[in-house]
């Protein structure tokens, strides 16, 4: 179905090149993140419920992520898809740290919706890239280890996070060159929005990879004829691969408001439990997946990617949902470890398919198609769901835990169900 590209360097310097992509989506998902921890300062200071501080965290930067993506991924099948990943990553750095300056909900959420512009330029770029630097059958572990970076990121933002909220708010103000005095969770924004800028750096020691033999940059007529000649295909994979996030995202996004609200514990506190398990649990995840998937692939198994896609669905079905019903903060955090464990395991086999069923002219396109199932619906109504139900049906914020398993108990098995199809739909193909 498709011509892919040939690996076009050393497999040393391929690697290196997923290091420094998975890097940089380690920082995206600390700068997306780290509002998360501040949960109950920010509404505190503005004066805000659940549900619209779900709009801060999901809405505000998963529609524009998504809708620049979809142009974004345009320009990185025709132009330097290095070049534009370095300017994302200046530009959501930036925006991190002038939502530190931010007086109203509405800067705030403007300069929200800035640092989902700037991270837009990551993922389709970047899947696009490493399907030049690898061939199908070590794809999925290259994009596993890039994904990584996602798990990497959701522990460092709560690790580091927590460390610099504790820093920060026994500093009192602070004189920022340029921005001003800073104190609280303002101090947190400008403070990580910066440590990711030497990213941008590394940037500058990636080289483009070669386009594939006869590389044409495809039209949108031509990607939307592939699209409807493989729906069946690429829906139930985009739909179960995205309905699988909106668990993910109200586990990142509401889980230390819940260890504040149900448990007791401090923000530092909540940081260290969850980022701990967010970092291992992913990063075993993000390993197996992709070598499960590249082994049972090396074996002959044609649909070995959708196979342990499916399988990480399966087992995403009951940890959110059992989770909220522990005791303690620790019991909830040993379930929510296979939350990370799986869902991150499914990341590189699904972005992987994606890629090795598109023709290079639109990798890019359809990467961007893919982050728009996977964060538009995660992103967007993982978070708010969770901020709607505690709001309008619990009407009391100590019920987190019950909106948040009822969410999970609604889109783990639809996600599981669908998955099933996407399997099933490949079998049945030629």
């Amino acid at each position: 179905m498709t011509t892919p590209a040939r690996p076009s360097a050393h497999p040393v310097y391929a690697w290196f090149v997923v290091a420094v992509l998975a890097l940089a989506n380690c920082v995206s998902f600390i700068d997306r993140l780290i509002l998360s921890l501040l949960v109950q300062p920010i509404k505190a200071e503005l004066q805000i419920s659940d549900t619209a501080f779900s709009l801060l965290a999901g809405a505000a930067f998963a529609i524009f992520y998504c809708g620049m993506g979809l142009v974004i991924a345009r320009w990185a099948d025709r132009y330097s898809r290095k070049w534009i990943i370095t300017t994302g990553v200046v530009l959501w750095c930036a925006m991190t740290s002038l939502a530190g300056t931010a007086r109203s909900y509405a800067q705030l959420f403007a300069y929200r919706i800035g640092v989902g512009v700037g991270e837009a330029t990551l993922s389709p770029s970047a899947y696009s890239m490493l399907a030049g630097y690898f061939p199908p059958q070590r794809l999925s572990l290259a994009i596993g280890v890039f994904s990584a970076g996602v798990t990497a990121g959701t522990g460092i933002a709560y690790l580091l996070g927590g460390a610099a909220i504790g820093w920060a708010f026994s500093q009192g103000a602070v004189t920022v060159p340029l921005l001003g005095e800073l104190a609280g969770w303002r101090l947190v924004m400008v403070v990580v929005g910066l440590l990711g800028l030497p990213v941008a750096l590394l940037m500058l020691f990636v080289r483009e990879p070669a386009r594939s033999a006869g590389f044409a940059p495809a039209s949108f007529a031509e990607v939307w004829a592939h699209f409807r000649r493989n729906l069946s295909v690429y829906g139930y994979v985009f739909a179960g691969y995205g309905t699988t996030s909106i668990t993910a995202f109200a586990v990142m996004t509401w889980t230390p408001a819940l260890y504040q609200r149900q448990y007791g514990a401090s923000i530092p506190e909540a940081a260290l439990v969850l980022g701990s398990v967010a970092l291992v649990g992913g990063l075993l995840g993000a390993f197996a997946g992709g070598a499960l998937s590249d082994w049972l692939e090396s074996r002959g198994d044609r649909n070995a990617k959708l196979r342990v896609l499916f399988g990480c669905g399966l087992g995403l079905v009951l940890p959110s949902i059992i989770a909220p019903l522990m005791p303690t903060m620790h019991g909830h955090a040993a379930l929510i470890f296979f939350t990370f464990f799986f869902g991150t395991a499914a990341t590189g086999p699904a972005g992987a398919y994606v890629q090795s069923i598109t023709p290079d002219g639109m990798r890019a396109q359809f990467g961007a198609a893919y982050q728009l199932a996977l964060v538009l619906v995660g992103a967007t109504l993982g978070p708010f769901a969770v901020g709607f139900t505690t709001d309008f049906i619990f009407g009391d914020e100590q019920k987190i835990g019950w909106s948040m398993m009822l969410t999970s108990l609604i889109a783990n098995p639809l996600a599981a169900w669908l998955l099933w199809r996407a399997l099933s739909s490949a079998r049945a193909r030629p």
